[in-house]
């Protein structure tokens, strides 16, 4: 996905490297943000005059093509706990934000999921579509990091995208005072809280929520 943004984007031959500190295949939007900093930095090194919006939509499009997912561009493109109110590229789509300090993540990961094999599948889409739209309603009556958490699990067990050990990763963290889901799309869960009862499912990962989004040091 990444070749596709130099390939549009850069106007000679460019080597580009990137450096990834999660896993792969496993929902944390990897392809997206490979492909976001390198329109960034692309656009930097060339002095192309894109907007982030301009650059995120190039990011974008370069992942709707490579079928590796549909929105994450422009969540990282705003970074915090965004909130999807349409679909679309950056400058397109509409997001909010619900307003969160920057909360350590932590997660446990046990394998990849394709994200391609879940958009290409009409059958699971139909689940996901409506599951997701029934959340985002829900979600939008009462916009806080609690309802959010729980209904993307409801959303993950609705839908049929849940694996059957994240159920008891889930009610772990839970029972500690902690809050969990599924990662989307991984085999894999988050917990926001309850990091010790998370870790007797797998090595812990743990991250900050960005409030700043993307951009260039």
């Amino acid at each position: 996905m990444t070749r596709r943004v130099v390939e549009r984007l850069a106007p000679e031959h460019v080597r580009v490297e990137t450096e990834l500190s999660m896993p792969l295949g496993a929902g944390f939007g990897a392809s997206g943000a490979g492909a976001l900093s390198s329109a960034y930095a692309i656009n930097e090194a060339f002095s192309l005059a894109l907007t982030a919006d301009g650059v995120g939509e190039a990011a974008h499009g370069a992942e709707v093509a490579s079928g590796t997912g549909l929105g994450d561009v422009i969540a990282q493109n705003v970074g915090g706990l965004v909130v999807r109110l349409s679909a679309g590229a950056p400058g397109v789509g509409s997001v909010d934000r619900i307003p969160v300090p920057p909360l350590r993540i932590d997660c446990i990961v046990r394998g990849p999921l394709s994200t391609e094999e879940v958009l290409s599948d009409p059958s699971v889409m139909r689940g996901v579509n409506r599951e997701g739209e029934r959340a985002l309603k829900e979600l939008l009556r009462r916009p806080t990091l609690d309802r959010f958490v729980s209904l993307s699990w409801e959303f993950a067990r609705r839908s049929g995208l849940a694996r059957d050990w994240m159920e008891d990763a889930v009610e772990a963290v839970e029972a500690s005072g902690g809050m969990a889901s599924m990662v989307m799309l991984g085999d894999a869960v988050f917990a926001v809280g309850g990091a010790e009862a998370l870790a007797e499912f797998g090595d812990v990962i743990s991250a900050k929520v960005c409030l700043g989004g993307a951009g260039l040091e």
